[in-house]
C-alpha cells in the first residue's frame, strides 16, 4: 500500500452526462446513479453496475432518513445539468455545491471520483483522525488504518516530521465551511479511499503543475478557486451528501446516519491509569493503595499485554494472576474497575483452546490458498478473527462473554488496524476466502468492537460496557470510544491532540481522547502539568506510558507536578455531571460534545475562529485555551463574540469578541464560562470517584438581569434502565435581578426523586430564592473551580 501515492484525475473517464435513470456509459461499462433524498436534505448518490461495483462492502450500517419524492418542504434541491454538471441548490436559488460542466463523476478500472469546484472562501475540516491539523485546505490524504509505529519513520510519529498520515482511524467524511454555510460529504467505501482539498500538484515536490482541471476551475466565476476531489481506489461509490446549514446542525444530521454513541457508564468517564508494565494483581492492588494515600480518584485500572500467558489472548499468565476472578472481585469491591488489553492476535497454537475453537467455528480470515492466514504480533505466528461473517463474530462474542464473567466489564482493543507485524496483510482474505483484504481492512476494528461489545453485554446483560479502540470506522463511535493511538512525550504531540479530538468529534466519533502525558519517550513535569490541564476535560482521560520509559503515575513527579495532576483529577470528576449529561444529549439528539470555537459561535473581524486550533468548546458552557507551547509563558485567547465570559482564574467578567494576553500560572489553566450557564457539578469530597447523579451543585452564571434556563437528567449511571424512563429529568430556571436570584425547579420526569441539589452563585448575588422560598447560605461544596470561591445555597 502505497500511503503518499493517489489516482491522479487525469487518469479518470469523466462521463458525461450524469443523471438518475440514464446510464452512465464508459469504456469500461455501463453503469447506473440512483439518488435518494431525504426531508432533513440528505442526500445518497450510489453508482452501480452488473460486473462492477455491484454490492456495497461497507459494515458501517448507516441509517438513511426516511427518503423523500421530490424536494416539497425541502431548503435544497439536486440538479444534474444537460452540461454534465452537479449542483445542489438552495431554495432561494443560490447553489451551495457544484461541479464543473461534465465532470462530477470519473471512473478509471475500479476506482471512481467526485470532483466538486472549490472556491476562494472555502475552509475543510472534519476527515476523522488526521494529525495534519484543524483545517485541510490544500491537502491530499489517503484513508487506510495503519499501526503507525510500525508503518512510518520513526521522525514522524515522534516529531511530525512530517507528521504520520494515514493513521489509526479511516473516516471518509469531509466537511466545508463555505461563507457561514456548512456542507458534508461522506463516503461510505471501505476500500482504501482519498480526499483531496485542492492541493498543487507538483513534481518531487520541487515543480508545481497546473492541472488540467484547475485552469478550468479558475477561469469560472471569480469566486472559483479549483476543485477538490473524493474517490475510491475500489469498491462501490456511495456518496452523502448533508446540508447544515449551520454545523450544529451538520453535526446532528451526520449523527443520526451513522447513529449516535449510547451513553456510556459514569465510571468511563472517569480518571484511567494505564501503562505497559501492569501485570499482576499486586499492580492493581499497589495502584489502588497509591491512589488512596494521595487523595486522588481514579476509576479504571488498565492491563497491558503483559498479564496473559505468553500474550495469548483471553488467558491470564500463572505467576500473575493464581486466581483471576478472585484478584479482579478484590478490585471490583474497592470500587475500581479492571480494564485488561484484548487484541486481535490469536497465537497459532494447537491444543491452545481459544485457537481451537476458533477454528472449529469456521472464525479465522485466509490467505490465497486456503488455509489459515498466519501474521506476527505478540504471542509469535497469530491468526486473525474474521470480523466480516457473523460465525466470526458470534465466535468470538463467546469469547468475550467468558472473560467478561470474571467480572470484567470494559476493554481495549488494540492492534486492530490490523497489525500484522513484518507480515503483508494483503494475503489476509475475508469472508471465507472470497474477498480481498482491502474489502475489509479498514472496518476490522468496527468488527471486532462490535462483537466485543456483544460479548460483554451477554456475560452483563444490564451493565453498559465501555470499549476504547484504536482503530475505527464509520460507525464504529455505536460501539467503542477510540484513542488517538500511540503518541509521543512531547509538545508537538500535547497541541496536535486537540486538533484531531475535534474532528474526529466532528467526524461522529465524539467519544476520544488521547494517551495524556504520552505514550512513547520520557515525559517532564512540565509537559505532565501542561497536558494534565489541557485535557482534563477530554470525553476520554487515560494517563498510559509505554515500557521502558519514566513512570506516569500523578505521584511519580515533585511535589509541585502532583498538586497541579491531583486538582485537575478532581476537577474532573467534579465536572462529571456535566460530562455525563452531555453524552445524554449526544444520544438524544447528535449533539457534540468537544466542539471548535466556530461550532457555536460566527466569525467576527475581532474574533476570527476558523484557523483557531488550541481552544476547544466542551459543550455549550465551557470554554478552554489551554498552554500547550514548550516553555510558553502567555498565550493570546480569543473570546467569541455575542455573550460575555466569566473567568474562572481571577473572578471577573469578560466582554466578548476581544482577543487577551493571558500570563501562565502553575497551578491555573484558563477557563471560561458562557454568561446564561447553569453548570451540574458532582458535589462530592475532592478523593471521592464514586457516582451520584442525585447529589449535585448547580454552579448559576448570569452577568446581568436575565434568565437561565438548564435541564438536568440523572440515573443510575451503569444500566440500560433509562431506556425505559427509569431516570429523573429537573428543569432549573434561574432570573437574577440586581443582587436578587430566583430559582425555580420543576421535576419533568420522576423515578430517581428530585435529587439532593445545592445552587452556587457568584459573589455579587447577595439573596436567593429557591422556589419562591428564602435559601439558606452554606458553606462551599467540592473542591473549588477557581481561585474565588462561590457561595453555595440550600
Amino acid at each position: 500500500m502505497h500511503f503518499h501515492k493517489y489516482p491522479y484525475a487525469a487518469n479518470f473517464e469523466f462521463v458525461s452526462p450524469v443523471s438518475p435513470g440514464r446510464p452512465i456509459k464508459t469504456r469500461k461499462g455501463i453503469y447506473e446513479l440512483s439518488v435518494r433524498a431525504a426531508a432533513n436534505d440528505v442526500y445518497h448518490l450510489r453508482v452501480s453496475g452488473k460486473d462492477l461495483w455491484s454490492t456495497n462492502d461497507s459494515q458501517a450500517g448507516l441509517t438513511f432518513p426516511k427518503s423523500k419524492k421530490g424536494f416539497a418542504g425541502m431548503d435544497t434541491q439536486l440538479d444534474f445539468e444537460e452540461d454534465g454538471a452537479f449542483k445542489l441548490k438552495h431554495s432561494s436559488g443560490k447553489t451551495l455545491l457544484e461541479s464543473l460542466p461534465g465532470r462530477f463523476f470519473g471512473q478509471s478500472g475500479t476506482a471512481s471520483i467526485f470532483e466538486l469546484v472549490h472556491e476562494k472562501d472555502d475552509h475543510f475540516y472534519g476527515m476523522g483522525a488526521k494529525w495534519t491539523g484543524l483545517e485541510h485546505s490544500g491537502k491530499t490524504t489517503k484513508f487506510w488504518n495503519t499501526d503507525v509505529w510500525a508503518d512510518f519513520n520513526r521522525a514522524s510519529f515522534v516529531d511530525g516530521k512530517p507528521d504520520p498520515d494515514p493513521v489509526y482511524v479511516s473516516i471518509p467524511y469531509l466537511i466545508i465551511n463555505r461563507g457561514g454555510t456548512w456542507l458534508g460529504l461522506l463516503l461510505d467505501n471501505p476500500h482504501a479511499t482519498f480526499i483531496n482539498t485542492g492541493s498543487k500538484a507538483s513534481i518531487a515536490g520541487q515543480l508545481e503543475v497546473f492541472t488540467t482541471e484547475a485552469i478550468a476551475a479558475q477561469s469560472g466565476p471569480k469566486r472559483f478557486a479549483g476543485v477538490f476531489h473524493l474517490g475510491a481506489e475500489q469498491g462501490q461509490p456511495n456518496l452523502y451528501v448533508l446540508y447544515g446549514p449551520t454545523l450544529p446542525e451538520l453535526t446532528r444530521k451526520l449523527q443520526v446516519l451513522i447513529g449516535t454513541t449510547p451513553r456510556p457508564p459514569a465510571w468511563a468517564l472517569g480518571y484511567h491509569q494505564c501503562r505497559w508494565g501492569y501485570q499482576s494483581d499486586k499492580d492493581l492492588l499497589w495502584l489502588d493503595g497509591e491512589f488512596r494515600k494521595h487523595g486522588i480518584p481514579v476509576d479504571g485500572l488498565w492491563l497491558d499485554i503483559d498479564y496473559m500467558e505468553g500474550y495469548r489472548v483471553f488467558t491470564f499468565g500463572k505467576k500473575n494472576f493464581r486466581d483471576p476472578a478472585k484478584a479482579i472481585a478484590r478490585v471490583n469491591k474497592l470500587g475500581r474497575k479492571v480494564v485488561p488489553i484484548i487484541d486481535p492476535g490469536v497465537k497459532h497454537e494447537e491444543g491452545y483452546p481459544v485457537y481451537e475453537r476458533g477454528k472449529a467455528a469456521g472464525g479465522y480470515c485466509l490467505n490465497p490458498q486456503g488455509g489459515e492466514y498466519v501474521g506476527l504480533v505478540w504471542p509469535g505466528e497469530t491468526v486473525f478473527p474474521d470480523y466480516s461473517t457473523p460465525a466470526g463474530r458470534a465466535w468470538w462474542a463467546s469469547e468475550v462473554a467468558d472473560f467478561g464473567r470474571l467480572g470484567i466489564f470494559g476493554a481495549w482493543l488494540d492492534m486492530n488496524d490490523p497489525a500484522t507485524g513484518a507480515v503483508d496483510n494483503q494475503d489476509m482474505l475475508f469472508d471465507r476466502g472470497r474477498k480481498s483484504h482491502s474489502t475489509y481492512h479498514n472496518q476490522y476494528a468496527l468488527g471486532m468492537a462490535q462483537a466485543t461489545r456483544e460479548g460483554f453485554l451477554a456475560a452483563h446483560p444490564e451493565e453498559r460496557p465501555f470499549l476504547l479502540c484504536r482503530s475505527g470506522y464509520i460507525g464504529s463511535n455505536r460501539h467503542t470510544a477510540v484513542w488517538t493511538g500511540d503518541n509521543f512525550s512531547n509538545y508537538h504531540h500535547l497541541k496536535n491532540s486537540i486538533a484531531t479530538t475535534l474532528n474526529l468529534a466532528l467526524s461522529g466519533i465524539p467519544f476520544n481522547g488521547p494517551d495524556a502525558g504520552g505514550f512513547g519517550g520520557d515525559t517532564t513535569p512540565e509537559l505532565m502539568r501542561d497536558w494534565f490541564k489541557a485535557g482534563f476535560l477530554f470525553p476520554v482521560l487515560r494517563n498510559h506510558s509505554i515500557t521502558g520509559s519514566r513512570q506516569q503515575e500523578p505521584w511519580a513527579f515533585d511535589n509541585a507536578t502532583l498538586k497541579v495532576l491531583k486538582r485537575f483529577i478532581q476537577l474532573r470528576y467534579r465536572f462529571r455531571p456535566y460530562l455525563y449529561n452531555l453524552f445524554i444529549e449526544h444520544e438524544r439528539t447528535g449533539e457534540a460534545i468537544l466542539r471548535p470555537l466556530f461550532y457555536d459561535f460566527s466569525e467576527t473581524p475581532e474574533a476570527p475562529l476558523a484557523l483557531v486550533d488550541d481552544q476547544f468548546l466542551v459543550g455549550a458552557s465551557v470554554l478552554q485555551a489551554p498552554f500547550v507551547v514548550e516553555n510558553q509563558t502567555s498565550r493570546r485567547v480569543v473570546l467569541p463574540a455575542g455573550i460575555k465570559w466569566f473567568d474562572l482564574s481571577s473572578g471577573a467578567w469578560l466582554d466578548d469578541g476581544q482577543t487577551l494576553e493571558v500570563t501562565a500560572r502553575l497551578n491555573v489553566t484558563p477557563i471560561y464560562i458562557r454568561d446564561g450557564s447553569i453548570l451540574p457539578l458532582a458535589r462530592l469530597k475532592p478523593e471521592d470517584h464514586m457516582f451520584s447523579g442525585a447529589k449535585v451543585d448547580f454552579h448559576i452564571f448570569l452577568a446581568d438581569d436575565g434568565k437561565a434556563s438548564a435541564r438536568y437528567v440523572f440515573d443510575d449511571g451503569k444500566s440500560f434502565a433509562y431506556e425505559s424512563g427509569h431516570f429523573s429529568e429537573v428543569e432549573i430556571i434561574a432570573e437574577r435581578t440586581g443582587a436578587s436570584l430566583a430559582i425555580s425547579t420543576t421535576l419533568l420526569h420522576d423515578v430517581f426523586g428530585p435529587g439532593d441539589f445545592t445552587f452556587s452563585t457568584l459573589p455579587g448575588i447577595r439573596k436567593v430564592t429557591i422556589n419562591g422560598k428564602p435559601a439558606e447560605a452554606i458553606p462551599a461544596q467540592g473542591i473549588p473551580l477557581g481561585t474565588k470561591d462561590l457561595r453555595c445555597w440550600r
